[in-house]
């Protein structure tokens, strides 16, 4: 996993992070959902090869004449702003149903409203919240949930 500076910014490792490290490799398809400017493509660009930015219009034009060419890209598939080729979600689905092995997409986009799509199991949601005080450095925890869970 990439981590480091990108566009001259260092990125900012989450608590979320630890637990998509487990999920991605055995979740064929992980689909990181929440409000905008939470992270959720940086978060998802430390873990892929091949990236997908269908809010950029030839990555766009690409996947709407053929969905069926991220089949053949090197995974995990990052498919960024999802929700603006919205046939990509079928597509995914179908893929999964092929070959249900882990670490082969992670869908992210803040579509306008919540969505009917069904992922039937095929298409893991994980909710990204902003950024939590110990995550900005201004407080440090005395009690982590994770150590009252467990």
């Amino acid at each position: 996993m990439a981590s480091g500076a990108k566009f001259g910014r260092r990125y900012v490792r989450r608590i979320l992070d630890d637990e998509l490290d487990e999920l991605i490799p055995h979740l064929p398809a992980v689909l990181l959902d929440g409000p905008k400017g939470v992270g959720k493509t940086e978060t998802a660009l430390q873990r892929c090869r091949t990236v997908r930015r269908l809010d950029v219009d030839l990555d766009r034009a690409v996947v709407e004449a053929d969905p069926m060419v991220i089949a053949d890209d090197p995974a995990p598939v990052l498919l960024d702003e999802w929700h603006r080729v919205p046939s990509v979600w079928n597509t995914v689905r179908r893929l999964v149903d092929q070959n249900p092995s882990g670490g082969r997409f992670i869908l992210t986009g803040s579509p306008p409203t919540a969505g009917s799509h069904s992922g039937a199991g095929r298409i893991t949601t994980v909710r990204m919240r902003p950024l939590t005080l110990t995550e900005r450095g201004v407080a440090v925890p005395s009690v982590s949930l994770r150590d009252l869970a467990g």
